[in-house]
């Protein structure tokens, strides 16, 4: 998409100038987000019992 100066842009009929050609995108994207905190992969944890789980995952693999 071409983009003008604002004084070109006012002699350019149908141009957008701004920020609305990114208005689909960022719908789209707070669109994700809902859809992806409406359905967490797996139960939350806190932080630290995550890292002891990969912990316990890495003892796993390195006793295998």
């Amino acid at each position: 998409m071409e983009t003008y100066p604002p004084a070109e842009a006012r002699d350019q009929p149908g141009r957008l100038v701004g920020p609305e050609p990114r208005r689909p995108r960022d719908a789209a994207d707070v669109k994700e987000a809902a859809a992806r905190e409406a359905a967490p992969t797996g139960p939350s944890m806190t932080h630290d019992a995550f890292m002891a789980a990969l912990e316990d995952e890495d003892r796993e693999a390195e006793s295998s």
